[in-house]
């Protein structure tokens, strides 16, 4: 496998060129085609989009597209996710009015693919070096897994992380990381124990600190009920307080 179609979401929003940098550095390291989708909403405000995008791909030879959508934002850029390889959006930002609310939240679960969220706080690398892949054994994990093989394959070190019991017989996340082996990517397993006292996602925000992780790939649990967006709480718990860019796959 690997990314042939990067799609980007483009907005007003002031994380915007960081997303854009970041899918043109995806590009150029998997020799993939950019498309930058933006939805319509002021027609100066998509002219200034587009002028940004063209002066920004002008500075690369990677192959683009300009691609101006119509309609309810979430829905536009959904669809246009599932004719992509994998698709870079951002991180929701409640100060930032210009961002699109819910649509990280949405896309993960219906994009039909890998999704990668890119934090409205700090600077980072697409180059990331040292992965870590949150591990419990659901489908969800596995499709992230696969996913996310291409990144995995040029990172220096992937961590398999797991939180649960040890049986005593193996480590958690051992079968991962021999699956992984057989596809050329050398992974250590770690685990930490469960806890009353801390969450899932503190538990594994913490693993991110210590182990100097720069970027996180882990499934995405939810499902939709009567149109109302149910998100399970680990995934709904990193979206919201994500400290480097995650790559989600439901």
């Amino acid at each position: 496998m690997a990314y042939r179609d990067i799609l980007v979401h483009l907005s007003q929003d002031r994380r915007s060129p960081a997303r854009l940098d970041a899918a043109v550095g995806l590009a150029e390291r998997h020799r993939s085609r950019v498309t930058g989708v933006y939805v319509r909403s002021r027609p100066a405000a998509a002219a200034e989009a587009e002028a940004q995008f063209t002066e920004r791909m002008a500075r690369t030879d990677v192959l683009h597209e300009w691609r101006l959508l119509q309609g309810n934002p979430v829905e536009a850029v959904t669809t246009s996710a599932r004719y992509a390889d994998i698709t870079v959006i951002g991180q929701t930002d409640h100060d930032d009015d210009a961002g699109i609310a819910g649509l990280a939240d949405s896309l993960v679960l219906d994009a039909g693919g890998p999704v990668l969220v890119w934090p409205y706080a700090g600077t980072f690398d697409t180059c990331a070096e040292t992965v870590l892949l949150a591990w419990n054994g659901t489908r969800e994990a596995k499709r992230a897994l696969s996913d996310a093989l291409p990144l995995l394959r040029q990172a220096n070190n992937v961590i398999v992380f797991s939180i649960g019991t040890d049986d005593g017989t193996h480590l958690p996340g051992a079968e991962a990381s021999a699956h992984l082996a057989r596809h050329g990517v050398k992974s250590d397993a770690r685990h930490r124990p469960e806890s009353s006292d801390i969450s899932a996602a503190d538990i594994l925000l913490s693993a991110i600190s210590d182990y100097g992780v720069d970027l996180l790939v882990m499934g995405a649990y939810g499902h939709h009920r009567l149109r109302e967006l149910l998100l399970g709480g680990m995934t709904r718990d990193i979206l919201r307080r994500m400290t480097v860019p995650v790559l989600m796959s439901h």
